[in-house]
């Protein structure tokens, strides 16, 4: 498939037009975009933390995706649908990522002034929850369940992958000295 094509698709999944199955059933493809989903996700992070551990939070996120993914296709013995279910997550992960990086970067820039403050909340408020409804999208279409499910599992996955981030940051912040 051509890549306007592709990123074609990831938008409408996005905008929940299509789904996991649209796209690409690809190794090769699949390597493509957890390699951006991790790049995006590193720069994301950079805006608050220093390069080692924007990394490394990154590496431990994109892990994550794929392992909650396997687990779940398993469960639901979809195995044959990891490819697609993985890429559409990365892949609209990384478009989510890109949308959100000049917001997060304006957050830090106007912490401190009240009202415009209080926007650039919102507008995290509101890519926060698109996103939280797009990876419902997904796993509601790959593990063929309904909305209350794929809603459940979203918000568990969610939480997994702030603590499991969290604890990736806060180790790399304490640094190998202080374990032991």
């Amino acid at each position: 498939m051509p890549v306007m094509i592709l990123l074609q698709r990831f938008f409408q999944i996005c905008l929940f037009k299509a789904g996991p199955a649209d796209l690409p059933s690809s190794h090769w493809f699949l390597k493509l975009v957890c390699l951006i989903y991790f790049g995006i996700g590193a720069v994301v992070s950079h805006i608050d933390h220093d390069w080692l551990t924007s990394l490394a939070a990154s590496l431990s996120d994109t892990l994550l995706l794929l392992a909650v993914c396997g687990l779940l296709l398993y469960l639901r013995r979809l195995h044959g649908r990891f490819l697609q279910t993985a890429t559409a997550m990365a892949g609209t992960g990384a478009i989510m990522g890109l949308v959100g990086l000049p917001i997060f970067w304006l957050y830090r820039q106007v912490e401190a002034q009240g009202q415009l403050t209080s926007l650039v909340l919102l507008m995290v408020l509101v890519l926060m929850f698109w996103s939280l409804f797009i990876t419902a999208h997904i796993f509601r279409h790959a593990l063929e369940i309904r909305p209350g499910m794929a809603a459940i599992a979203t918000v568990a996955y969610t939480i997994l992958s702030v603590v499991v981030v969290g604890l990736t940051i806060s180790g790399m912040a304490t640094g190998p000295e202080s374990i032991g």
